[in-house]
């Protein structure tokens, strides 16, 4: 038990909470003002979401809505872990010659994981379930919420650990692994959100219905929705069912885990090299050619670094291809009176939303790890350095950021110079987020790092990021409705975004981050 709960501490402490207990006072407050804020933004959607609900009369649905959410957070939350959360980690070799047997360490890394789902499905349930109580004036339906919430994470947790192991395991058969779960992965995402959209596939006039449509889309697609529903209706049984269907599947993972776990765990890791020697003569390249094909490489050596990287972007791609074919949808969910091109002005703000989720740059400086002794000594400056690591942002988020704008002004934008803003706004947004994000990794870079997740998702340049991209978002969309022109808001958050990135860029050459 001591090993357990030793291996459970060093896994929870991997998400960053030890090295948060011993910064300084002045970034302990601001990571705890940032974890704050988005606690608060993340809970106030989701009441926003039950008060809508309880507002169109469908209040009934608002548990069965909320397990839904929970689950779907807890489903992305593990999907993007990845399969090294379970194989192929770079402690694998410490831990399996220590005198722990594999179903220990998978109970422990499991356990890990599920404590850390466990806290979003918390947050997501118990705020909208006691607004829900405080409507149907009962307190049953939270105590029954509180009783459940230990189950909803378990089915989540193991579809997104089958689906990366599978996705790892097509991909070990090709030579360049890494480059084919990136690909598998985002087309998983992709997949993910076209069945999204397909849910969607009702047009009503009536915001009732369309909601009434969308909920039953949702169970006919969840079905466990439907249980939750009817048992806190009057149904109590289906919730002890629900516990069942939750908990069986994971036990028998574990079991089935536990005895091929090694052998899946070779099949992840096993390298075959496939090729044949030939003599040829060197092949010269400039030395910023070079230093992109070394951030190239660093960039696709790993997977989670590349989907967590560019997944605001996929995102935004996805939703500007699908738009065009939903007009009908949005004109039905538009307020009575109004047209989509009365909102043709605001499609400068869309990208924005998407492309400041996250960035390359966020980690790219930390990425080098204990290799951050090459750059230090090379003869090189440190400018182009961060040139390099700064392409490497731009070739990954410009092409879908311009194909996207390219269809939603084929579909919505009516002139040449609405087109130029639509592109001009999102363009100098991205290139100023990607200058801002490589200089706070700068100011808080991570050479030790155990784990890649730590400087990939847990790190703080990459909370700060998305903290700038939001509150840089909302002021530019504020802006706009102050000025009441969206022409001059527009030109004028572009200039100053500009403006910015030239600041940044000159900061950002002035300190060597490798040195010092």
């Amino acid at each position: 038990m001591n090993k357990f709960k030793a291996l459970v501490q060093l896994q929870v402490r991997s998400y960053g909470l030890n090295k948060l207990r011993h910064q300084s006072r002045g970034k302990f407050i601001g990571v705890l003002v940032g974890v704050v804020l988005l606690v608060m933004m993340a809970i106030s959607y989701l009441l926003g979401i039950a008060f809508l609900l309880i507002g169109m009369g469908l209040a009934s649905y608002v548990p069965s809505l909320m397990f839904f959410l929970s689950s779907a957070i807890c489903l992305v939350i593990t999907f993007m872990k990845g399969s090294r959360f379970l194989f192929g980690f770079n402690d694998f070799d410490i831990l399996m010659s220590l005198p722990l047997t594999p179903r220990i360490i998978i109970a422990g890394k499991l356990l890990g994981l599920y404590l850390l789902n466990l806290l979003f499905s918390l947050l997501a349930i118990v705020p909208a379930m006691m607004l829900y109580c405080w409507h149907v004036q009962e307190l049953v339906p939270l105590l029954g919420a509180v009783l459940l919430v230990p189950f909803v994470p378990l089915l989540p947790l193991l579809l997104g650990l089958v689906l990366t192991t599978v996705i790892s395991l097509i991909a070990s058969n090709f030579r360049y692994q890494q480059l084919v779960v990136v690909l598998l992965s985002l087309g998983a995402v992709i997949a993910l959100l076209a069945g999204s959209f397909s849910l969607t596939g009702y047009d009503s006039a009536e915001m009732n219905q369309l909601l009434r449509s969308a909920m039953a889309q949702m169970e006919r697609f969840y079905p466990l929705a439907e249980v939750i529903n009817k048992g806190f209706s009057g149904q109590p049984l289906l919730l002890l069912l629900f516990i069942i269907i939750s908990v069986v599947p994971m036990f028998l993972f574990i079991v089935i885990l536990d005895r091929y776990y090694l052998s899946i765990h070779a099949l992840l890791t096993v390298r075959v090299k496939k090729g044949h020697f030939k003599l040829e003569t060197f092949r010269q390249r400039s030395v910023f050619s070079s230093l992109l094909m070394k951030e190239l490489r660093l960039c696709f050596s790993s997977s989670l670094y590349v989907t967590n990287s560019v997944i605001g972007a996929i995102l935004f791609l996805a939703a500007a291809i699908s738009l065009p074919f939903a007009q009908g949808q949005l004109s039905a969910a538009l307020p009575p009176g109004s047209s989509i091109e009365q909102y043709v002005s605001w499609l400068p703000y869309i990208p924005c939303l998407f492309l400041g989720i996250t960035t390359t740059t966020s980690a790219a400086i930390s990425m080098e790890g204990k290799n951050y002794w090459q750059y230090a000594s090379l003869p090189i400056p440190v400018g182009k350095i961060y040139q390099a690591k700064l392409m490497v942002n731009l070739l990954l988020f410009f092409p879908p950021l311009w194909i996207g704008c390219t269809v939603l002004s084929i579909a919505f934008v009516p002139t040449a110079f609405s087109v130029f803003l639509l592109f001009l706004l999102p363009t100098c947004f991205c290139l100023f987020m990607c200058i801002a994000s490589l200089k706070l990794n700068q100011l808080y870079p991570n050479f030790k790092w155990v784990n890649e997740q730590q400087v990939i998702k847990q790190s703080l340049p990459v909370l700060l990021t998305m903290l700038l991209g939001l509150v840089t978002t909302v002021l530019a969309a504020g802006s706009a409705l102050l000025i009441n022109n969206r022409v001059i808001a527009v030109l004028g958050t572009s200039i100053i975004l500009l403006a910015l990135s030239i600041v940044a860029w000159h900061s950002l050459q002035k300190r060597n981050a490798f040195v010092e």
